[in-house]
């Protein structure tokens, strides 16, 4: 068995170095290692990634009927107030035109009310003033027989005395007792005027429910109001346009098919804002907040990079062990070597746009947070 000495120089130059390069290969293997892991924790990178936007569902609201005019076909892109599709608006019309006319006629019977109400209110201060003179009257015709009857009185003794002739005490008996019978007419005229204006009242009452005023407001125009807006809602619901600038996707109508209200026609994807939401591990949140740049690859642009920035991070994740029965949760039995990192979604706003390459919902995307917590100053704060 040979030794390092017993070799050659030559040997033993070839030993040295192979030696020295194994050391050299291990060291660089650690150095590269431990440069890699801190370039991927500084600047955390994901494949995990998909571009997303918003999707607003186009469904029918309160009018249901059949569509007369479809002015969208499927992926079309549409510019915010492009008309969309049109529901048959002629019964919407009729309705709108019957509310209309109802509201007219409120109006009418309301002023005719009025008019009303001002006559009750004429005939009650007039069967009033007609109280008040009877009441005037009663008391006159009161004091005459009064009067009459105490003059009767005067003179009855004097009849024996032969001071006063019977004639005399004739025509007052006559007097007094044409008093009291005009005293009882009148005051049966003063209650049927009391009468009368009991009843002028319960007609003035029952002309102001029938106007149905509370303070300056007349119940039925507003109610016939409101129907007549109702109505023109359905009608304005009949057009539908589009909200924002958009794509038009999944579109599976055509011209006469008859809508309801809440069925889904078609919907728009958002051409506003477009994102990527990308799976980051745990392990990473950390080192990532919100406005942090971002440069993001998409798979079918090979070569194009577009800028982006952290727009905020997953707050919540739903185990995948966990499952909720009754009140109380299920939890399995697990035994594992290796211990897999959770993810959460991480929400990163595209900032540019290139006309040449589109971005399409669904597409695969590679994201790498550029920034760093000491060089970034937005910081994740509870509000």
């Amino acid at each position: 068995m040979f030794t390092f000495h017993q070799l050659s120089m030559s040997d033993k130059t070839r030993v040295l170095v192979g030696r020295m390069l194994g050391v050299l290969i291990m060291a660089g293997t650690a150095v590269t290692g431990i440069l890699a892991w801190n370039e991927n924790v500084a600047h955390p990178r994901t494949n995990d990634a998909m571009v997303r936007a918003n999707i607003v569902d186009i469904m029918p609201q309160h009018v249901s009927g059949r569509i007369s005019k479809l002015n969208v076909v499927d992926n079309q892109w549409v510019k915010q107030g492009d008309l969309l599709y049109v529901i048959d608006p002629r019964p919407y019309q009729a309705k709108l035109d019957q509310a209309k006319a109802r509201h007219q006629l409120a109006e009418k019977e309301v002023e005719a009310n009025k008019a009303q109400i001002g006559a009750s209110v004429a005939k009650v201060k007039q069967m009033q003033h007609e109280q008040s003179s009877a009441d005037a009257e009663i008391a006159r015709l009161e004091a005459k027989a009064a009067y009459d009857y105490s003059y009767l009185e005067r003179i009855k003794p004097l009849l024996e005395k032969e001071f006063v002739s019977a004639n005399k005490v004739s025509e007052a008996t006559s007097a007094r007792d044409a008093s009291a019978a005009a005293v009882r007419d009148a005051k049966a005229k003063q209650r049927a005027a009391v009468m009368t204006v009991d009843f002028a009242n319960q007609q003035h009452v029952k002309a102001e429910a029938d106007l149905a005023r509370f303070g300056n407001v007349f119940a039925r125009i507003e109610a016939s109001r409101a129907e007549v807006q109702s109505a023109e809602l359905d009608l304005e619901y009949c057009s539908v346009y589009a909200p924002f600038d958009a794509y038009v996707t999944n579109l599976n109508i055509a011209v006469g098919e008859y809508v309801q209200p809440g069925q889904k026609l078609f919907a728009l994807v958002d051409d506003r804002v477009w994102f990527v939401m990308a799976n980051y591990k745990e392990t990473y949140l950390r080192t990532i907040q919100p406005g942090m740049p971002v440069d993001v690859f998409l798979e079918p642009y090979p070569g194009k990079h577009f800028r982006a920035e952290v727009q905020g991070i997953g707050c919540a994740n739903s185990p995948d062990n966990t499952k909720e029965q009754g009140s109380l949760p299920t939890v399995e039995r697990t035994l594992n070597w290796v211990v897999l990192a959770s993810r959460f979604p991480v929400r990163i706003k595209l900032l540019e746009r290139d006309p040449a390459y589109p971005f399409r919902m669904g597409m695969t995307a590679f994201t790498t947070i550029l920034g760093h917590p000491a060089d970034n100053h937005v910081v994740d704060k509870k509000p």
